[in-house]
């Protein structure tokens, strides 16, 4: 343990934790760019003590050379099927120390099931060492770890000595191990299978004359491309719905059945004849959430009003005055006046 020692950690390991840290945004903008969802990606230092520790454990003759994770970045994915596109994010990104980066998948051999992940040891990149802000680091090595969600559990189960199951025991407990162990890797696939699925299916609503369709079900995904396509058609534009918020197309879609509309067809015979007129004339701002309730409101505002767990209102503020009128002269441009009155006093109560 000669070529390690207190002052040579003292002075490198404030080092490796600015390495590990630079790399962990380096990743964490390169996936935000790329749109790759993913869980988190967090980076840590060994300590002094974890770092003796190791080499005593690993009987490592030259230390320096031998242990590669003083710094270590993990990356947890939601989809197996994502883990690629992360590697070769890494791979472009930094330079890859391919002697001692180990892909466990690769190493499991065909009838073992259980711990996998891709582990690659980098430095940060040739594109960068020669920066200022990067000097300091420059030549030292990391170690970044690329596995799903299920891989991460999987893994931190086998790791805790509290739970056992990455040491040897009897053969019974071994099997379920291997058993529920491949579940987990079945589960993993499965859900990118799911996704592969979704993905495929909105790229073919986007093939499909949705707005003449009596066949599609109106469904989350088909009804935000029905929208865009009736948006075309009639000339206006809408804003595009928050990802975080596609959860509340659910309610839509039950009032939309609640109200008896079935298909696509139906949805848009109730569009009056001078909706895009009366749109355009406004200034409407509008996404699909608002603009499937104006034409659900306009075909039979009493009986929506009636939907269980009604949970929306039309005002952003009951007291404003100018706000409400503005309510009713638009409503009004579809209905009378009185029951323009009307539809704002019954959707523009508090709710819950």
């Amino acid at each position: 343990m000669d070529e390690i020692n207190d002052s040579w950690l003292t002075e490198y390991l404030p080092k490796y934790e600015l390495l590990g840290k630079y790399i962990t945004f380096i990743l964490e903008n390169l996936l935000q760019q790329k749109g790759i969802d993913y869980l988190s990606v967090s980076y840590r230092t060994k300590t002094k003590d974890g770092v003796y520790e190791k080499i005593e454990r690993k009987k490592y003759k030259k230390p320096k050379a031998e242990l590669m994770d003083f710094s270590g970045v993990r990356v947890i994915l939601y989809f197996e099927s994502d883990i690629d596109k992360v590697c070769a994010l890494i791979a472009d990104a930094f330079n890859i120390d391919s002697e001692n980066s180990v892909d466990n998948e690769k190493r499991l051999s065909k009838d073992k099931i259980g711990y996998r992940s891709i582990h690659y040891v980098c430095d940060i990149g040739s594109k960068r060492k020669d920066l200022a802000e990067y000097e300091y680091i420059s030549g030292l090595k990391c170690e970044i770890q690329v596995r799903t969600m299920l891989q991460h559990a999987w893994a931190e189960l086998t790791h805790d000595r509290n739970y056992k199951l990455g040491v040897n025991l009897p053969l019974a407990i071994e099997r379920k191990i291997n058993l529920y162990s491949g579940m987990l890797e079945l589960a993993d696939q499965g859900f990118s299978e799911i996704i592969n699925s979704i993905v495929k299916y909105q790229a073919d609503l986007k093939g499909e004359d949705l707005i003449n369709s009596e066949s599609n079900q109106i469904d989350t995904l088909s009804i935000v491309e029905f929208s865009r396509q009736i948006a075309s058609e009639l000339g206006i534009t809408l804003i595009e719905l928050n990802s975080n918020k596609y959860k509340l197309l659910d309610d839509l879609i039950d009032e939309i059945k609640f109200l008896g509309i079935k298909n696509f067809q139906e949805l848009k015979s109730i569009i009056p004849d001078n909706y895009s007129k009366v749109f355009l004339e406004v200034e409407e701002e509008s996404n699909v959430l608002g603009f499937v309730r104006d034409l659900l409101l306009i075909k039979d505002f009493r009986r929506l009003a009636q939907f269980p767990g009604l949970s929306w209102g039309l005002l952003n503020n009951d007291y404003d005055q100018n706000e409400r009128r503005d309510r009713i002269e638009y409503f009004a441009n579809f209905m009378s006046l009185d029951d323009a009155e009307e539809l704002v006093a019954t959707f523009s109560e508090n709710v819950d």
